[in-house]
């Protein structure tokens, strides 16, 4: 995944890896311990390079050389118990099965409480029975797409024609070369649908939105779509350096110079914002002090003199030891973010949490083929809509974020069926008469073939009546709500004479 997932950092070119590492040049790092390591005789020390190999690839997103490299530095017994752990990890994100499930069981019999273990190893189970796809049609969108990290989107406006979003392509002018990934530095790029539907070529925002100094990435705009949040990272020669939301508004089409939104002082990452509905929450992924492990999902309240009061975690059911971030929030309240440690299908997957009437949160995996065994992320949806666009490391071996739209066709259902008489006779004059629970209700005269069809829509309870003059009148009660598939609901009615009593 991308840089503005991990956090960032920067450094100055240097010859120690440890050095390196410290100051996060991941990508550096990495080949000066696989050289150490090479010319290395010393077992603990070729543990040692092992393992912090391991940890700049699993960062990196780049699952099997850290897979590999930690297996290394467990068969050299490098005093790390999480590097059986992380192996197990990337096994599975790199979608490797039969060699996760050993290293999760061998690391639970020496951590047996270990949660992050527990939900790695039922994620694997569940990926052994191989989930039916869901109804969702993923498609990578070319247009949008370079052979860099594209991540992150948001939509601007309410025409869901203009999208916004990161990118790792060095052809903005200026950009240097990200000290973390290898890449080129994060940049804030645009597309426009033009008059053909097709997306025009992306381009990059001019300063003071994009600043060639810094990683700028993770946008979301207002609902007004006069205010840009997004995530800035500062580099330093010496040391690592956090991120932080800045956000700039427009006024006559210019876009005033970014500002630091302040959110406590006890966190190495404020980063991936996501404004609600009405602008008054603002959602955010942290490591501040206070949570569950890794960055968990924080919002905070506008304050009645527009200052961003004191934060507030959403709690165990949202936020885990791992990592949960990029969260986005549609109109109707349900919050969706993306989480390494809920059950899943490896790496990042996004998840859908509604609140119930408690106001607890009622997470669901959003399943595949929106989720994937390697990193899904940044979704967002145009409206009420089952649509959008979201990110993802699929396909890739060097942990390269390409966007993805996705639809949820409609589903459709229809009722038919044919009226006879216990002759097997078609009923002359019969109808139908159908009434559902959304409000419907309509008589539909039947042919002189004596058959009926009706389209219905979805999540409805259905009750028709079947009559027709001399006949016993029919009744059947059915329902299209919890049907995730397009479905024919076929009933063949038979009418029925009354049964005449003769009195002597």
């Amino acid at each position: 995944m991308s840089v503005l997932v991990i956090g960032c950092s920067g450094g100055k070119k240097i010859t120690q890896a440890q050095k390196a590492f410290e100051i996060g040049e991941y990508t550096k790092a990495a080949e000066l311990y696989k050289r150490a390591y090479s010319g290395e005789k010393n077992k603990y020390n070729k543990g040692e390079y092992s393992y912090f190999m391991g940890e700049c690839y699993r960062i990196t997103n780049k699952p099997t050389k850290a897979a590999s490299a930690y297996s290394k530095a467990v068969r050299y017994q490098y005093p790390v118990r999480e590097a059986q752990l992380y192996m197990a990890e990337c096994y599975r994100k790199a979608g490797k099965l039969e060699k996760a499930i050993p290293e999760y069981e061998a690391y639970l019999e020496k951590v047996p409480a270990d949660i992050r273990a527990q939900k790695g190893l039922a994620s694997c189970m569940m990926m052994q029975k191989e989930p039916k796809d869901n109804r969702y049609i993923v498609e990578k969108i070319k247009d949008l797409n370079s052979k860099f990290s594209d991540f992150s989107p948001a939509y601007a406006g309410k025409s869901y024609d203009y999208v916004i979003f990161s990118s790792m392509r060095t052809e903005a002018k200026k950009r240097k070369k990200n000290r973390i990934t290898g890449q080129g530095t994060s940049s804030i790029y645009y597309s426009k649908i033009n008059s053909k539907g097709e997306w025009t070529d992306p381009e990059a925002f001019e300063e003071p939105i994009n600043n060639p100094a810094y990683d700028d990435g993770a946008p979301n705009v207002s609902p007004d779509g006069k205010t840009l949040y997004y995530t800035r990272c500062r580099f330093d020669n010496e040391q690592p350096i956090g991120a932080e939301i800045v956000y700039c508004t427009r006024s006559g089409g210019k876009w005033a110079e970014p500002e630091v939104i302040v959110i406590g002082e006890d966190s190495m990452v404020v980063a991936h914002p996501a404004i609600d509905p009405a602008g008054e929450t603002l959602y955010f992924a942290s490591d501040r002090e206070g949570g569950y492990g890794g960055k968990d999902i924080w919002r905070t309240h506008k304050t009645k003199d527009g200052a961003w009061g004191e934060p507030e975690n959403l709690g165990s059911a949202i936020n885990t030891k791992g990592d949960e971030m990029f969260p986005y929030v549609r109109e109707d309240g349900i919050l969706y973010f993306s989480s390494d440690t809920h059950i899943g299908f490896g790496g990042q997957d996004i998840f859908k949490a509604v609140p119930d009437e408690e106001k607890e949160w009622i997470v669901s995996n959003m399943g595949s083929p929106v989720n994937s065994n390697s990193d899904d992320f940044g979704i967002v949806f145009k409206g009420k809509l089952e649509e959008g666009i979201f990110s993802s490391s699929r396909g890739s071996s060097k942990g390269i974020d390409n966007l993805y739209s996705f639809v949820l066709p409609k589903l459709h259902f229809t009722l038919n069926g044919t009226i006879t008489n216990v002759n097997q006779e078609i009923v002359a004059g019969a109808y139908l008469r159908l009434i559902g629970s959304d409000g419907t209700t309509m008589k539909i005269n039947t042919p002189s073939d004596g058959t009926f069809k009706v389209k219905l829509k979805p999540d409805t309870d259905y009750v028709f009546l079947v009559a027709a003059e001399g006949y016993l009148n029919q009744k059947v009660k059915f329902s299209t709500a919890g049907e995730m598939d397009d479905k024919d609901f076929a009933f063949d009615v038979t009418l029925e004479k009354p049964i005449i009593k003769v009195t002597e």
